[in-house]
């Protein structure tokens, strides 16, 4: 692979993410936050993101799967009782199970 090839695959790559997202912009005034596509969209979201932390909890890669499964479990766990006593506070429910997490793993 020649370096000529990498940047007209990165532009390439660039080109039709933001067309993608150009599309979006210009049908979204046409779509109701009530309507039943507009559901369906955030139902697909949630079930992929869903899907994607189950993945990294239940089978890590990398220096993730070097610590225990029981660390990742209860700092879930940590993350999720923060985000709903906190009333939804994301931020907070991250850096809060993040440091959990660390302390767990270097300290115990």
């Amino acid at each position: 692979m020649t370096a000529n090839f990498i940047y007209f695959s990165i532009f390439l790559a660039s080109v039709a993410t933001y067309c993608c997202r150009a599309f979006g912009i210009f049908s979204a005034k046409n779509v109701s936050v009530d309507s039943i596509i507009f559901q369906w969209i955030k139902c697909i979201s949630v079930g992929i993101i869903s899907a994607v932390i189950a993945k990294i909890i239940l089978f890590p890669a990398g220096l993730l799967a070097e610590t225990s499964f029981s660390s990742r479990l209860f700092s879930t766990g940590v993350a999720i009782a923060i985000y709903f006593l906190f009333k939804k506070n994301v931020i907070l429910s991250i850096f809060v199970s993040t440091m959990t997490f660390l302390i767990i793993n270097f300290y115990i």
